[in-house]
């Protein structure tokens, strides 16, 4: 009979480095392959709405989950946008899909049923990002400073968005990704 200590069955393994799993990840190809979608799209919209095009490639990718979220796979909306009443979906949607969300106002943070506007393409998600963006009051402060892209998030975000980090997020992933890139024409 042969005894194997336990000592014997020890592998010694290297501590993982976290920034290089991290890095793997990001170069795992859904990520350039959404960029790459959605570059050309965005500099359309930049041409049509003069938005900065850096921009709507980072907010597309923050709010789709590089466009794998349900919402953008099953109704094609890359931007989060919810409907006016359930039954109005706005000039370019077509019609109004419920999903459960999270709402953080009035605070706590709670669960929520919200009606969120279905495209019937990825490029009239899009458009209706420009269209919004240059039509709502909500984000007029924006546009005198829609040449510099942080400067444009940052305005863009205190009407978009409740999470505090939210214009810090747009701006990584601009740099990140080098999303500044669509915005030279």
């Amino acid at each position: 009979m042969i005894h194997i200590g336990l000592a014997a069955l020890l592998v010694v393994v290297p501590p993982i480095d976290q920034s290089a799993v991290r890095d793997a990840a990001l170069t795992a190809g859904f990520q350039e392959a959404y960029v790459g979608a959605a570059g050309p799209i965005a500099r359309a919209i930049h041409a049509a709405y003069d938005i900065p095009a850096s921009v709507t490639v980072a907010q597309a990718i923050l709010e789709s989950n590089w466009g794998r979220s349900k919402l953008s796979t099953a109704e094609l909306n890359h931007f989060g946008f919810k409907c006016v009443t359930p039954s109005s979906p706005g000039p370019i949607a077509l019609r109004c899909a419920r999903y459960p969300t999270t709402e953080c106002i009035p605070v706590p943070c709670h669960p929520v049923d919200a009606y969120f506007r279905s495209y019937a393409s990825i490029d009239d998600s899009f458009r209706d990002y420009g269209r919004l963006l240059t039509t709502s009051s909500n984000y007029a402060a924006a546009l005198p400073v829609r040449t510099d892209p942080d400067a444009f998030i940052r305005a863009v975000a205190k009407k978009y968005a409740t999470d505090p980090e939210y214009a810090n997020k747009v701006i990584r992933l601009m740099n990140l990704y080098d999303l500044r890139r669509f915005d030279a024409l």
